[in-house]
């Protein structure tokens, strides 16, 4: 009986409705000549953020202006609750062009009950008329009409990772877990984990796996180790509120990880074996075995998520972003945890075929190893590629895809159909790598479009020009930029080591995305060295990495198109045609 009512609790708890949002916030208005009046009711098991409490008269943001309640201190958040007033003077009103006689007053709050629901962004407008002496206040709640409708409204919508953050904090604990193994499906779905497919296979050449179970056994401790990675991703995010990824994303580590891969390729070409000293293997062989290589498994699994793997695309910097404003760290570690196990699922599948279709041991496990020697020199060539320019990235991807078709030659003992096939993929590299000569010799950046500078050429008068970007160090010039620019501001976080930043800025430099950003002032903030005035800048937009994309308009700054990863021509111009 007491285990049925402790179940009941656990269940009510886990599932009890919410407040309706009219018995969680209730805002009563009164205004007078003098001005109008404010009084929030908040219930006391819900709060308010107090940086997402906005007021406004006729288009423009008037918060600062007024004066709000001390907030107080909720996790790693500021916010208001219990009951409070907030008086807008009739001068502000004036000074905002409007006439004191007939105005409209719009409110908009995003609200979060205490145990987690986080309801959506409340917008409310009030009509203020003088009528015979006295004022009549008439409401209208238009976030449950058009928020749509115009520009100003758009600006209570919030960006697509704090969309993702608010819709994992309105749910419990269970289903929250549950929501960031989806997300982690979906960036299973991206590019974000292609780059570890070859790292595992290389190892299970190495290991020589046999069977079904033993790939499946190695690719399981590679995936919990990388799962291992972002958990404690998450609990740094949310104890520290920073991502540890982009702490580890600097020059010197990626050089480190270049070089780990080129004597990898050494390693698998046969010039040497990478091992523990033999004192040392004798001792560990001892005391376990055949567990041994596994170690080795879960460090470069673990290194790899952390090194390799990280995309700051929406999920994940949403994800981050609600981990960060919890500071729940059991939380924050069991859902970084499954969201990195989701994204190893096309990992473990690997594991689960790859003992079934290797090889014997032999000529052709000889030709595999080398195969996979080759890979990590491509891999190093990426990892570079975040460091050097683009050009110069497809001239090293042509000296080892010209390698490549040497090696792949076929020797005068190979004959029929193996001598064909080596012959034909000899070919094919050998003249994709010419193609990639050629394109860095004409200038081209493209690894996929390496023949794009011939394509369509104009006059060299004609060509783009390109974008001229103010450079700023810190949040003070920056926010001097903003309200110095008589244009709509766009501000991009960027950093040489930023591979997806590369990509965005090519879309950036597109003829018809030039032309847009014409009306607006564009500044640069680099966010390479990851100093403490870069991380100030990121933390003051909610930005966990680039590359990200903020954007103001009239001083004020519009959430709902900030964009985290790379944008396409398409999207790229919705957006700034929207601003």
């Amino acid at each position: 009986m007491r285990f049925l009512t402790l179940f009941l609790l656990i269940f009510s708890f886990l599932f009890a409705e919410p407040l309706k949002v009219e018995d969680a916030f209730k805002v009563k208005v009164t205004a007078d000549k003098i001005g109008t009046n404010f009084n929030f009711d908040i219930d006391k098991s819900v709060y308010i953020y107090a940086d997402k409490l906005k007021f406004s008269v006729a288009n423009k943001d008037i918060t600062e202006f007024l004066t709000l309640p001390e907030a107080k201190k909720h996790n790693t958040s500021t916010v208001f609750d219990g009951k409070f007033d907030i008086f807008i003077p009739s001068g502000i009103v004036l000074s905002s062009g409007e006439d004191i006689k007939s105005y409209s007053v719009v409110v908009k709050f995003i609200g979060c009950a205490l145990d987690g629901f986080c309801y959506n962004p409340q917008i409310y407008k009030y009509s203020v008329n003088a009528l015979d002496g006295s004022y009549d206040v008439e409401f209208l709640d238009i976030s449950k009409v058009d928020s749509t409708s115009s520009k100003t409204e758009q600006t209570a919508q919030i960006s697509d990772q704090e969309n993702i953050s608010k819709n994992m904090s309105s749910k419990n604990f269970f289903i929250t877990l549950l929501t960031f193994f989806g997300y982690g499906l979906l960036l299973a779905l991206t590019p974000c984990v292609f780059p570890m497919i070859p790292i595992l296979s290389s190892i299970l050449v190495s290991k020589s796996s046999k069977s079904v179970k033993s790939s499946f056994i190695i690719s399981l401790v590679y995936v919990l180790a990388m799962a291992l990675a972002y958990a404690i991703i998450g609990i740094f995010a949310s104890i520290l509120g920073a991502s540890l990824a982009s702490l580890l994303q600097i020059p010197w580590i990626i050089l480190l990880f270049s070089f780990v891969f080129v004597a990898l390729a050494f390693s698998m070409f046969g010039f040497y074996q990478l091992q523990l000293p033999a004192s040392l293997q004798s001792k560990i062989s001892e005391k376990s075995k055949n567990k041994s290589g596994l170690i080795g498994v879960f460090i470069m699994g673990f290194l790899s998520a952390l090194i390799v793997g990280p995309c700051v695309a929406a999920p994940l910097a949403g994800a981050l972003l609600f981990i960060a404003d919890t500071g729940n760290i059991l939380l924050g570690g069991l859902s970084l945890f499954l969201m990195g196990f989701a994204m190893g699922v096309p990992l473990l599948l690997i594991g689960l075929g790859f003992g079934k279709f290797m090889p014997k041991p032999g000529f052709w496990m000889d030709e595999i190893s080398k195969f996979f020697g080759f890979v990590m020199l491509f891999m190093a060539v990426w990892m570079l590629s975040r460091l050097i320019s683009g050009n110069l990235t497809l001239l090293l991807y042509a000296i080892v895809g010209i390698f490549y078709a040497s090696f792949m030659l076929p020797d005068e003992s190979q004959k029929g159909g193996i001598r064909q096939f080596k012959f034909a993929i000899s070919a094919l590299f050998f003249i994709y790598s010419t193609i990639l000569i050629v394109g860095f010799a004409s200038g081209s950046n493209s690894v996929f479009k390496p023949l794009e500078n011939f394509k369509n050429q104009t006059p060299m008068s004609s060509l783009n020009t390109p974008l001229k970007w103010e450079m700023v160090s810190n949040l003070s010039e920056l926010k001097s930029v903003v309200k110095n620019s008589k244009k709509p501001v766009m501000i991009d976080f960027w950093a040489n080591w930023c591979v997806i930043c590369k990509e965005l800025d090519k879309t950036l430099e597109l003829p018809s995305v030039q032309k847009e950003l014409e009306n607006f002032t564009l500044v640069k903030v680099d966010v390479t060295k990851n100093s403490s005035d870069d991380k100030e800048m990121m933390s003051e937009f909610g930005i966990y990495g680039p590359p990200a994309l903020v954007f103001f308009k009239d001083l004020v700054e519009l959430k709902n198109e900030q964009s985290v990863g790379f944008l396409d021509e398409t999207k790229i111009l919705e957006k700034l045609r929207r601003i």
